[in-house]
């Protein structure tokens, strides 16, 4: 048996290197980078005080200290004209004004020389001209067709400087050596080793998850801070869940349950239509409300330092706030558990070993825990290994609905802060557990049916 596990494990460790890599690299494809908006902004906000250079200066050297200056993967394949460097250039407008000259222009040097000009003149423009000249310098950062650069070779006075020259000149080579269609060739570039790939996978390999963009702090502190919140309601809810279920299951398979499977099921039913987040809002207004009753704290579990009490204190004011939490995922998942059990329950009690139990003399209840309670185990094992995923996704809602400072709720913050190797740390303990959930599942399958066992072996 412990040969067939660890084999599932091994097989396991491709997929989930596979889908980390999918999700590092989608990651990296959404449009702009870490700290852009705070750092390049130019009203408001802390930076927004100093030069634009000063600006820039420091946003390349956050982008050299979390390695974000590296190129993304050990090889790449672009356009032609388009360089390796492009992903460097900021603001974000100014790398989507360059992209769009390269492909449609085909000639690096020439592009290059006409953004270096353009970038020149804002430079030598006095402060005085600067605000009556910005629509014309924003037309120069949004220009792109050979008419529109025409027009602007024939703008700029001599008064403004050497520099208005210059961009006649850079505007009017651009437009007369266009190279179409260069774009369609492409180009493979290998990056070796030096990239954020390979960084990043090395890191994890040695058990460093990286450094959070949003605060500096190592990845697997903020895990560790998170993580036991969001075990505790999930244990929780996982086994008041299974307990509630298969005693539900068992009493309405009984014969003398007829009524109670007339009410329960409907109410079942119903239950299992309410959305996990309505339902949280629901248990919220009724059981957290000075309207209705107020029995259970509505947020601050995270703003607790319980550090000189003793653990059965710590239990006592951990299990208020994860109350209604556990109370709202237990009702999410109960009516499928049950219903499942039911139907497994109803199927088994008509087989022959079953029929024959009864005419041993054993009762009804004898019979169900005595001899259907094993073969209910091997469906139920399956589904609650399936359920144990869904239930983890269940908990980012609730989390943030109840301000649990737990795992849920650390995804979405950085999500929204694109704080990357926060995002993949998450996705790697989730996927981790679902793998770790399915070893489990086997070996409850031992368990349950010694058969198993031996046909792995």
């Amino acid at each position: 048996m412990l040969q067939y596990i660890l084999r599932r494990f091994l097989l396991s460790l491709p997929a989930l290197w596979l889908l980390v890599t999918f999700v590092f690299l989608l990651s990296k494809l959404l449009t702009g980078t870490p700290g852009e908006e705070q750092m390049l902004q130019e009203n408001g906000g802390y930076y927004s005080k100093g030069s634009t250079e000063s600006r820039q200066l420091v946003y390349r050297n956050y982008l050299n200290r979390t390695g974000q200056n590296l190129p993304l993967f050990y090889f790449s394949i672009k356009a032609s004209p388009e360089p390796d460097t492009l992903h460097l250039v900021y603001p974000a407008h100014h790398r989507t004004l360059l992209k769009k000259l390269y492909w449609q222009y085909g000639n690096p040097e020439a592009v290059g020389r006409y953004y270096q000009s353009i970038k020149a003149l804002e430079a030598a423009l006095p402060v005085a001209q600067k605000a009556s000249l910005q629509p014309y310098m924003d037309s120069l950062y949004s220009t792109t067709t050979p008419e529109g650069l025409k027009a602007i070779a024939a703008t700029p006075s001599p008064s403004w400087g050497a520099q208005a020259s210059e961009l006649t000149v850079a505007a009017t080579h651009l437009a007369a050596q266009q190279k179409s269609y260069t774009f369609l060739l492409p180009s493979f570039r290998w990056h070796g080793t030096d990239n954020q790939y390979h960084s990043w996978l090395i890191g994890v390999i040695q058990g460093n998850l990286g450094t959070s963009f949003r605060d500096g702090r190592q990845v697997s502190s903020l895990l560790y801070d998170a993580i036991a919140n969001t075990w505790w309601l999930m244990l929780a809810s996982i086994l008041i869940a299974f307990v509630v279920a298969f005693e539900l299951g068992m009493l309405l398979v009984m014969p003398q349950s007829k009524r109670l499977r007339k009410v329960l099921l409907p109410s079942l039913f119903v239950i299992d239509s309410i959305p996990l987040f309505l339902l949280a809002l629901l248990l919220l207004v009724l059981l957290a409300s000075p309207s209705f009753l107020q029995l259970f704290p509505v947020y601050g579990m995270g703003y607790h330092t319980l550090t000189g009490e003793s653990w059965l204190q710590r239990a006592g004011v951990l299990s208020q706030y994860l109350a209604l939490p556990v109370i709202c995922l237990t009702l999410s998942n109960i009516p499928y558990l049950t219903n499942l059990i039911y139907r497994s329950f109803s199927e088994e009690r008509k087989k022959d070993y079953a029929r024959t139990a009864r005419a041993k003399g054993f009762s009804e209840r004898q019979v169900i825990r005595k001899q259907l309670l094993r073969n209910t185990l091997l469906p139920t094992i399956t589904v609650l290994s399936d359920a144990l995923p869904i239930i983890v996704a269940g908990t980012i809602s609730i989390e943030i609905i109840f301000a649990i400072p737990g795992m849920g709720r650390l995804l979405v913050d950085s999500v929204l802060a694109r704080d990357y190797p926060v995002v993949l740390a998450i996705v790697l303990v989730v996927a981790a557990f679902r793998v770790v959930t399915y070893l489990l599942a086997d070996i409850f399958y031992s368990l349950a049916d010694p058969r198993i066992k031996h046909a792995a072996s």
